[in-house]
């Protein structure tokens, strides 16, 4: 028996090597991918190679990616390594839960004491702007939903970021959605494989938003309408799941209004659905499509009222419930406006200023502040010279 094991032993590392041969040959014949779909990225291509570079070890490390990326049946062994995982009951993947017919991302860690800088910039842009202003701060399903998570998942606490909302917000309104997600939470509020909120879920923010402006809307004038049913998201790409699908649904009601959009390029549509998304990876682009600094919506909606809207991308599919209540609606994202924030508050006579972040957008994306405390610092030194004047 011991001779047979050491004859078999033989052969496994000769077995081994030729493997990994023909692995590296067919990947130095077959074509490099750009672009993984079920990772949803961009794929390494070929390495530096140069003197410099072999010293400094940046080929090797090269090298090194461009074969994991490459690596023939690379999306099957994705796949597996996610079905051997689960299978070996791993409750998470990359800070995602493997939850109960659910991926439930584990919310970011606070970076830089941002919520609280975040704060203090909204307190003194509401001072100075004299515009009412509304902040909604959006938890994700691994907090509205815990029954989806594995036993005992050590899921990061996010009470204290809203606690401090309640407790510090001086001036803006704290439009707090967390009661009206937490009723509807056995409801398909968020997406099983993706990282945003449903549209359903959308509807839900979009209400208590309106309801701290003293708007009253009724969700039963929108009508949900599915548009696909294949979505598999940002959690999806992420850990490899197989399986999981999800519906996206438009909202759509009677009482919408014309309107007219116009994109961050300057080109105008009359919809604010990118009907193409569908037939990409990233379905969710259906809703404003990718992000962009800076959109316009201009409505024939009969109503004064015009909103300036900071949002992250969680905003994007609230925008078709708020298109009824609005004769124009601005819509600026802090991580790609570089401009001068005074040409966005002087392109209207704005009524309502709104901030409709995610929890790990808003914890950890320094973006909003940097933006806002630019303007503050502007506007605070005229406030001053006018006062000793």
């Amino acid at each position: 028996m011991k001779k047979k094991r050491i004859k078999e032993n033989r052969y496994l590392a000769p077995a081994m090597s030729l493997l990994l041969v023909c692995t590296l040959l067919l990947s130095l014949i077959l074509p490099d991918r750009s672009f993984s779909a079920a990772e949803n990225r961009a794929l390494a291509k070929s390495a530096t190679v140069s003197l410099p570079a072999m010293e400094d070890g940046t080929t090797g490390r090269e090298l090194n990616t461009w074969f994991s990326d490459q690596f023939p049946g690379r999306n099957m062994f994705f796949h597996l390594n996610y079905l051997i995982r689960k299978a070996a009951g791993e409750r998470e993947i990359k800070d995602v839960f493997l939850g109960k017919g659910a991926l439930l991302a584990n919310p970011e860690a606070e970076k830089n004491d941002n919520i609280s800088a975040t704060i203090n910039a909204l307190n003194q842009f509401s001072s100075l702007s004299g515009l009412p202003c509304y902040v909604m701060v959006c938890p994700s399903a691994a907090t509205v939903q815990p029954h989806k998570l594995p036993y005992d998942a050590p899921v990061r606490g996010v009470s204290p970021a809203f606690d401090a909302l309640a407790m510090n917000l001086n001036g803006p309104v704290n439009a707090d959605v967390r009661s009206a997600l937490n009723d509807h939470n056995q409801e398909y509020i968020f997406y099983r494989t993706d990282h945003h909120w449903t549209t359903k879920g959308a509807g839900q923010g979009a209400k208590t938003l309106l309801e701290s402006m003293s708007i009253q809307t009724d969700l039963n004038e929108f009508e949900l309408m599915p548009v696909s049913r294949d979505f598999q998201g940002t959690l999806a790409s992420k850990t490899g799941s197989i399986g999981l699908n999800d519906t996206i649904e438009l909202a759509v009601s009677k009482n919408t209004p014309n309107y007219l959009v116009t994109w961050a390029d300057g080109t105008k549509t009359s919809s604010i659905y990118n009907k193409a998304a569908l037939n990409t990876k990233d379905q969710y682009q259906v809703f404003l499509g990718a992000n962009q600094a800076k959109v316009r919506i201009d409505t024939d909606a009969q109503t004064n009222r015009s909103l300036l809207l900071f949002k992250d991308s969680y905003a994007n599919s609230m925008i078709q419930y708020l298109l009824p209540y609005f004769s124009s609606i601005t819509i600026v994202d802090p991580r790609y406006y570089f401009q001068d924030l005074d040409l966005v508050m002087a392109s209207d006579l704005f009524t309502d200023i709104a901030f409709v972040y995610s929890y790990d957008t808003f914890a950890t994306i320094s973006s909003l502040k940097d933006l806002l405390n630019d303007w503050n610092s502007a506007h605070q030194a005229e406030s001053d010279q006018e006062t000793e004047g």
